[in-house]
Order: structure tokens, then sequence, then C-alpha cells
């Protein structure tokens, strides 16, 4: 039995796609399971999803947008000097992008500023404003920030400097008192889409301020639309459909030469934003100023591009090195916290590098499923200063709420925040949020969940299948690719690959169906061939030599019958990584045992554990059977080791008892150095069992030895041989490699389920 690490909620919508509607849009059964799935069903809503690439929302429409239109083309005719205020993210550096090259294009005198994470933080500074203010800014143009920085506004509008916001975070209480807000959730405004980024935003003031703003606005404002995980449907998905058209037919200098870095050659999809793309530009401003990310997207020359693009991969690289380095350290800490019994691990270090925390953090909650604060406490600054990464029960908002006395400045929403407090507070904070989880675990089940959106067979995995579903791309935040869960499907072959055997490679089913499971090499140990198991993953075509093959991507794994797995061959053996999981625990002959987790065949087991390893040979099949049933296991491990085998030499014949001791009995004395070998080829017997016959006559009290000299006992009573204790003990053993060693393993794991049914 192979344990899920999920819960596999599928919870299947009971509205269906009527017939008629099926038939008149061309949907596949695929399709429309899909569909039915995600609740989009009636004929609008399914071609609103097919033609969502023509929704272009009127720009006018959200607010202020004319009186920010206004102020903007007054600026650029007065000549005033303009500030773009940007963010050092992705979406942050894309929309500062947009912004600036659409006001030089209208001619508009304009500079901009990217915050630096670590000194200034996010959002508006009142320095950075200062600094305008003295250096002649008329007009300051916020971009994916600003819808909190009252107090900033403030100030610099006091001045005679006007601000507009351009934003898309949530919105306070109170509105900053800017001189025009731009912002698709402002209640008293009706923009008909409330979930744009921070570019997507951008590229609206652009389509306000320009006729036909630029298709690589369109690229940018897709980058930024993936990179910030906004909600991928509506406009959004508009925007990222236009935008990855232009990436691939007509893709900007600075971002194929950010490709050309990272050796990607293929069509760009929402994937290579989201993993080839966000990630190195958001590298940048998790270890340094983000400039270098802007300064890329900013040129149109090809060889600075390729300059730059190279110095923002190297920051990419520094970036996996650092968190591979911090999530090092921190999985060590967070293991000994959860053996303690914590539901909220909280772990605060020096040195850890600040910009790099919320990645590590999410490395953490993906391995345990709880909640996780992980900072960096910075002695010189008295304050430790990190990110919080959180599950979908548990409200990271809420529990910091709660506990806000003993945290000098956080923000945040339910799955995610970032922090500063003082370092005496770390100990406090960590007990109020463990207890406050604690609690919350004795009302809710916090088990991780995976929510299946569709049941297939075998025989659905198909590339003309996985194609149809590949056409309601892109995928994203509320329009997720679809999850699949197939049930009872045979292997047919397992193996570890990749670097350090990281990953598992599995064959299924009769079709030989490839699946992949990341990270999960472990597993190929616990894999038998023939076994069946149940799993749930995404579909996608993979090709080589110009062939495509239909291909799974695991999120995860189960087997609900009992394990039995064959590793009783050395070369088996060599490839079993070490077992020390604590729910394992270990049989062993009469050797010292290496561990309370190890027992003798026969012995009470104490603890209830979830793998039995038979690390050695019993001496009985009895010893065997009684052990099986101490436990209810899930797996089995038969590993069986012995010093020797005497399954082949087998028991020597009946007839070379009596020949053996007529031929003492004739010579009444034998000296075993001198005479052993002679007597073996009389007997025609190897020395092994001559010496088996001796030790039965030494306990039958047929003979006598001493010195090596060998003489008959006078009999006072008749014995039958096979009432000999060594006798019995070669003949058990005989059977116990018989059944346990030598028996193919089909026969051998039906004898042993038997035994336990």
């Amino acid at each position: 039995m192979i344990k899920s690490k999920f819960v596999w909620d599928t919870k299947f919508t009971d509205n269906q796609i009527p017939d008629e509607v099926s038939t008149s849009l061309n949907l596949t059964p695929i399709v429309k399971k899909v569909l039915e799935s995600k609740h989009i069903t009636d004929a609008d809503s399914i071609n609103a999803l097919f033609k969502s690439k023509d929704i272009d929302h009127a720009p006018t429409l959200m607010s202020d947008m004319d009186k920010a239109v206004e102020r903007i083309n007054e600026a650029i005719e007065s000549d005033e000097k303009i500030l773009v205020y940007g963010d050092y993210d992705a979406d942050g550096v894309t929309s500062t992008t947009i912004m600036v090259k659409t006001l030089s294009s209208l001619g508009a005198e304009v500079g901009y500023y990217i915050p630096n994470r670590f000194t200034e933080g996010y959002g508006p500074n009142k320095d950075a404003f200062m600094q305008a203010y003295e250096e002649g800014v008329n007009l300051i143009i916020t971009v994916d920030n600003g819808i909190q920085g009252h107090d900033e506004i403030d100030m610099i509008q006091e001045l005679g400097v006007d601000v507009i916001v351009t934003d898309h975070h949530e919105i306070g209480e109170t509105l900053p008192n800017a001189f025009a807000i731009v912002h698709p959730m402002h209640e008293s405004f009706n923009y008909p889409f409330k979930y744009l980024c921070g570019a997507g935003v951008a590229y609206k003031v652009a389509q306000a301020l320009i006729d036909h703003p630029p298709q690589s606005f369109l690229a940018l404002a897709a980058i930024g639309t993936i990179a910030d995980l906004v909600s991928l449907t509506d406009e959004n998905r508009a925007i990222v459909q236009k935008g990855l058209e232009v990436l691939n037919q007509h893709c900007p200098v600075a971002i194929e030469a950010l490709l050309n870095q990272a050796n990607y050659k293929d069509d760009i999809n929402e994937e290579t934003i989201g993993f080839i793309i966000g990630p190195r530009l958001n590298a940048v401003g998790r270890l340094d100023d983000a400039s270098l990310a802007l300064e890329l997207l900013m040129t149109e020359d090809i060889e600075e591009a390729s300059f730059l693009a190279e110095q923002v991969d190297a920051y990419n690289v520094e970036r996996k090195d650092v968190v591979q380095s911090i999530y090092d350290e921190a999985s060590v800490i967070a293991e000994e916290k959860v053996q303690s019994g914590r539901k909220f691990i909280l772990l605060a270090q020096e040195g850890w590098h600040e910009g790099v925390l919320g990645i590590v953090a999410s490395r953490i909650v993906e391995m345990y499923n709880l909640p996780t604060l992980i900072l960096n406490i910075d002695i010189d600054q008295n304050h430790a200063k990190g990110s919080a990464r959180s599950i979908e029960q548990v409200s990271m908002f809420d529990c910091l709420s709660e506990n806000q006395s003993l945290i000098s400045k956080f923000g945040g929403h339910h799955m995610a925040a970032g922090m500063t407090l003082p370092i005496e507070n770390i100990d406090e904070l960590e007990a109020a949020l463990d207890a406050y989880v604690q609690k919350l675990s004795q009302q809710y089940d916090l088990s991780p969940k995976k929510t299946v959106d569709i049941e297939l067979e075998e025989s659905d995995i198909t590339v003309e299948n996985i194609q149809d579903i590949e056409r309601l791309r892109p995928f994203g935040t509320d329009f997720n690719a679809p999850l699949i869960r197939i049930n009872n499907i045979r292997i047919r072959d397992s193996k570890a690959i990749g670097q350090e055997k990281r990953h598992l490679k599995l064959t299924l089913g009769e079709r030989s169906i490839q699946a992949l499971f990341w990270n999960q090499g472990q597993l190929s140990q616990e894999m038998m061939t023939d076994e069946s198991l149940s799993f749930i993953g995404k579909l996608q075509a993979n090709e080589w030599n110009g062939n495509k093959n239909p291909q799974v991507i695991l999120e995860d794994l189960k087997s609900d019958h009992i394990q039995v797995l064959d590793y009783r061959s050395k070369n088996k053996v060599n490839q079993l990584k070490q077992i020390e999981d604590e729910l394992a625990f270990f049989i062993n002959d009469s050797e010292d045992k290496f561990g309370d987790n190890y027992y003798y065949y026969g012995e009470a087991i104490d603890k209830q554990y979830d793998k039995c390893v038979f690390r050695d040979l019993p001496n009985t099949l009895d010893d065997f059977k009684a052990t099986l049933k101490l436990n209810n296991v899930s797996q089995i491990y038969l590993i069986l080791k012995h010093h020797q085998s005497i399954y082949f030499d087998g028991m020597p014949h009946m007839s070379s008892f009596k020949n053996c001791y007529k031929a003492i009995y004739a010579k009444k004395r034998v000296n075993l150095e001198d005479q052993g070998m002679m007597l073996c080829e009389y007997l025609r017997i190897k020395p092994n069992e001559l010496k088996f016959i001796l030790k039965v006559f030494l306990e039958l009290q047929f003979i006598k030895e001493e010195n090596g000299i060998i003489e008959i006992v006078p009999l006072n009573e008749k014995k039958d041989i096979q009432s000999s204790k060594i006798y019995q003990k070669r003949e058990q053993r005989i059977m116990v490699e018989k059944h346990l060693l030598y028996q193919d393993f089909d026969s051998l794991k039906k004898w042993i389920l038997n035994e336990l049914a």
C-alpha cells in the first residue's frame, strides 16, 4: 500500500452541458468533461471562453481614467517632468516599461524609479518622492503600487506634485488623497473586470493615451499577468492570449535575449512565462536593485539586450543557489519542529537572504503542508524580517492579525504575507501562531487536498485528447489545467532518473503510458512490476524525434492494497536506498539490534508501523508467519539476508547416515584430520555433509568425539535419525529457503497475502 500525500477531492459537478449545446459547438467528449468540471456549461459561457481573445473593455470605464489622461496630456504639453514609480517584481518592471514607453512615444520628459526591496521596501517612499520633487518632477505616476501610500502621497501633493495612482492591489478602508486613482476595483466606478495586474492596468492607460499601442505592450502585459498569478479569466485571458501570439510571432528583443540565454527554443506559452521568463525577471529584485531587469525590458538594441540578459540570468542562477542553501538549513530545523508536534512552522536565523524567504517558505509548506513563516534576523537593525506562506485551510492574514501586537508591520492575504517584528518577540509569536493553528486543527481537517477535475480511463489518454484539452489554453489561476485521475493501472516499469536519481519515471498500462513524478525518485524502490496503482496528474504531449506520445506529470499516487516488495537479490538490495523511515520496523535474526525499531522473529511489536522490513532470513516458516501477523502494515520488504544457503545441498540421504555409521563401527576409531577425506570419498559425500551427519550422531549419542577422534558409543536404545534437533533444524531451514528464497516472486507474494488474509 502506498498512501497518497493529498486527499483527492472528487466533488464533481452535477451540471452537464446539454447535448444540443455540445453538438452545436462541436465539443469533443474530453473537452465537454473539462468544461463541466469548471462549471462552464451554458452556450454563452462556452462561447465567451472560446472567444475570450475578443474581450477588450473600454479603458475609459476605469476609475479616474479620463482625469488621469487629461493630466498626463497637460504635463506633456507643458514640458513637465514626469516620474513613473514602479515596483521590483516582474509585474512591477513590466508595468513600468509599458508606462514609460507610452509616455516617451508621446514626447514626454519621463524618468522612472524602482524602489529597493531591502532598503526601501514596497510602495511609495517619502525619500524617493522628495528626491523627485528636488529634481523638478511635477507629476508622479505609480504603477503596480500606490493604493496604500496615503502619507507619502499627502506629503508630496502638499508640495505641489500631483500623483496618479495606477494599481490593482486590494483597496483599504480609505483611498489615498491622490490627484487620480486608476484602479479596476474602485467601487465608485463600474469597470467590467476587477482582477487586472499592474501591467494590465498600465496597458489600459496606454490604450487611453494612444490609439494603437505597440504589440510589444501586450507581450509585457501577458508576462505581468502570468507572473503575478492574477485570475486568468475574462480580460486577463484575452491579454495573455494576444500577448502569447506576439511573443511567438514578433518577440521583443529583450525577451528573445532572455530566452536565448536560457537555451529555450520551443514555442512560448504560459508555462514559458511562469517557469522561465517570470522567475528571471523576479530574480534581480529578489537579490539586488531591480533596475537591471527594467533596463533589459526597455532596450531595443539586440547587443545590449544580450548583454543585459546574461546578467539577469546570472542573478537567476545565484537566486537558485541561495534558495537551495537556505532551504537545506531550514528543512533540518523544520523537521525538528514537526517532530516536536508543531502545527505552525516558524524558522528564524541570522544571515538568511530576505529576498528569497518566500520561495523557501513555499517549499517548506509543500513538504509538510503546514503554514510557515521564515525570518531573517538582523542584529544591527534589531528586527526580524521575512515571508510567510499558508495552506488553503489557514488564513495567514487572520492568524497574523490576531497577533498584531507582536508585529511591527505586516501585509498580505489568505495564502501569503510579509512582515517585520522585534527579535525579542519571535519566540512569543511562534507559540501564539502554533496555538492558533493547533486550535484550528481540532475544528477542521488540515490534511492537504487536491481537487480532481475529471476521472478518465486508460483508453482516454491519447494525443488527440491531449491536443483537444490544450485548445483551452492558456491555463492559470482560476482556470487551471485539468487535474485528472486514473484508477488501478498496472505498473510495467519504474526507475529513478535525473541528477542524483531525484525523479520517478513510470511506464503504465497496456498502452505503455509514460508518467513522470518530479522529486519522488525514492518511490522507485516501492514500485513493483504488475502491481497496480491510482494516480492524479496533468496530461501533456511529449514530442521526440518528430513523434508525439501522451505523457502524464504526476501530482500524487496511491496503491490501496498491501505491497510485497522483492529485494532478495544482491542487485536489488544495492538499488534499495537505506530505509530510515520512522514508520518502518525491521526483523532480524539473533544478531545485535541497530535501533528501537529492530525486532527479533517472534518478538512482540510494541508500536504501530507502516512498513515491515524482513531484513534477515527466519529459522522457521512458523516464525515468519507469526511475525507477518503481528502488525498491520501497508508495505512488506523482503531482503532476507543470510550467511550461506543449504537449499541446493539438500538433506543427506538416509543411506548416507547408515553407511557412515557402519564405516565408523567397522574401524572402531576414526581420526578426522587424517581419515576425514577418505571417509567422504568412501561414502561419496561432500565434507559439509559429513560434518552434518557427525553432528547428528553426536547429538543422538551414537558417537563420541575427543580431540578429533571419533568412536562408536554402545546403544542402550534405538533412536530415529529424524528425532535429532539438528536434523529437524536443517530440514526447517531447507523449507524456509525453498519458500522464501527460491520460490518465484508471484507465488511467494500470493502465499504471503493469503497468510495475511
